[in-house]
């Protein structure tokens, strides 16, 4: 069974130095999977989900940038 998301990213507010999340589109939500980001130290990993863009093209996103639909 497909699920619907809302796929969001964090954009810079203007004339701010905060982040906010803003909606970019809707997916189709495929699986979990995961990424990691190089430190000086060592990787850090963190959890994503694999979403079907209605483009076709396909997104590997942290899992707090997606809200599930009903």
């Amino acid at each position: 069974m497909t699920r619907k998301v809302v796929v969001y990213e964090y954009q810079r507010a203007e004339k701010s130095m905060h982040y906010e999340k803003v909606a970019i589109g809707h997916g189709i939500f495929h699986q979990f999977g995961c990424d990691y980001e190089e430190f000086e130290s060592s990787p850090g990993n963190f959890s994503t989900a694999i979403v079907e863009m209605p483009d076709g093209s396909v997104k590997n996103v942290p899992v707090e940038l997606i809200v599930f639909n009903n």
